[in-house]
């Protein structure tokens, strides 16, 4: 009797025809639609270097939280000197960067799932295996989440696994329910306002992050303690209200919804078509440029509950900013990419984002031994924006060329090599041929 599906050689097959040996006293298939892995003949080239891309920015975000410079008192920040360049660099991260390169990461991510889903939908198997693929990440994420709060891996996870349930909706309908989870945060806003607001209390802005349980000073000592386990702790404490913020920022709502929108994009052909048009850039960035700007001349946070419509039309403003600045950048690099396509940096790129999730949990790693005292120089709530983001450069410099470098003799990330192997519960050679 034989069992479906099936499995050869460690990969689960759907057979389409069985032929029965007598004299072998066995079966044979023919034409199995096999359930494989990505190889590197199937990666498209610019899906990479946008990879790579969206962890430029996700680094140049998230060392405010690792060199303490979030947590820091704003007259501290004042008296480490060039206040006046931070302030400019400050503003320029929130206009551009600021939750832009998390939109395309989210992005990218959908368009992953859809490339996969396209390949192998009707392939036994696929679906536990994916299912088997986001449990993974999300071990993964929160072992990464143990040593930093701002970790994106667990929710990717989490959201993921709600993502399966979209997979065979129409294109068309993709990008309603992209539009709607969207705008759910807004509406929670909204019943927000009108019901348990004036209940939440906010803690005074004495810094770029505040707490109301802990002072930005406790929180910077916590860091700088030397002490693994009060390191710990203060993370852990971080984490907590990290996953509180979720709740007024509807970041759950906004990561699904990204992912749906990626679905729909890499589904309806949009790099192939529109994604290619100077025409799609400059509408994306006209849009997105204004759109920011009036969200930051009303004022407001996304991570607090509003007290007061303008709280709201900042938020809905900044999410239609957020989204299409995040596109127009998208767009042009696919323009760019395709234009010039032996540009050194691409190749830079696309080997960092062919190890993304190596790169994206290198950036935690690397950024603990610069600036947490338990391992190495403790640099920690010591250096003004400006020099942060010289070190920035400076890790990101190291990383691409070790990216280059290891990808000349190996064929996966360590991460992704070790993702995969246990994905297909097969060991695949790490070493290129």
């Amino acid at each position: 009797m034989i069992q479906y599906p099936y499995r050869f050689n460690g990969l689960v097959v759907k057979p389409k025809v069985f032929i029965y040996l007598p004299y072998y006293n066995q079966y044979v298939f023919i034409m199995p639609e096999i359930l494989k892995p990505t190889t590197q003949k199937d990666r498209i080239v610019v899906l990479d270097v946008l990879r790579g891309f969206a962890l430029v920015g996700i680094l140049f975000a998230n060392i405010l939280s690792w060199s303490g410079l979030k947590f820091m008192p704003i007259a501290h920040i004042e008296a480490l000197g060039d206040f006046h360049v931070d302030v400019i660099l400050y503003k320029l991260l929130k206009f551009f960067v600021d939750t832009k390169f998390y939109t395309i990461f989210s992005i990218l991510f959908g368009i992953g799932f859809s490339l996969q889903f396209a390949r192998n939908k009707n392939t036994a198997g696929f679906i536990p295996m994916y299912i088997r693929r986001l449990g993974i990440l999300l071990v993964i994420g929160m072992i990464h989440a143990f040593f930093w709060s701002g970790d994106i891996l667990t929710l990717y996870a989490i959201m993921g696994f709600l993502l399966i349930l979209f997979r065979n909706v129409e294109p068309s309908n993709l990008l309603k329910y992209s539009v709607v989870l969207l705008a759910l945060p807004i509406v929670f806003d909204i019943i927000f306002m009108f019901t348990v607001n004036h209940e939440t209390a906010h803690a005074t802005k004495t810094a770029l992050t505040v707490y109301n349980d802990m002072t930005p000073d406790e929180v910077v000592a916590g860091f700088q303690s030397g002490n693994w386990a009060t390191t710990i702790k203060t993370n852990l404490h971080n984490l907590k209200w990290r996953w509180f913020a979720f709740i007024p920022s509807g970041r759950p709502f906004k990561v699904l919804g990204l992912f749906i929108l990626g679905f729909y994009l890499y589904s309806t052909g949009f790099f192939n078509k529109i994604g290619k048009q100077w025409k799609a850039f400059f509408v994306f960035m006209i849009i997105g440029t204004v759109f920011t700007t009036l969200s930051i001349l009303i004022g407001g946070s996304v991570a607090k509950f509003p007290t007061e419509w303008k709280n709201i039309g900042h938020n809905i403003l900044h999410e239609i900013g957020q989204v299409s600045l995040s596109l127009s950048y998208m767009v042009l690099l696919t323009i760019l990419v395709n234009r010039f396509k032996n540009f050194f940096v691409w190749d830079l790129l696309k080997n960092y984002g062919r190890k993304s999730m190596s790169s994206y949990l290198g950036h935690t790693f690397i950024n603990i031994l610069i600036f947490y005292p338990v391992i190495a120089w403790g640099l920690f709530a010591t250096q003004s924006l400006k020099n942060v983001y010289l070190i920035a450069v400076g890790v990101l410099t190291f990383q691409l060329v070790f990216s280059w470098v290891w990808l000349k003799f190996f064929a996966f990330g360590p991460i992704e090599w070790l993702w995969k192997c246990l994905t297909y519960g097969k060991w695949f050679p790490i070493l290129k041929k």
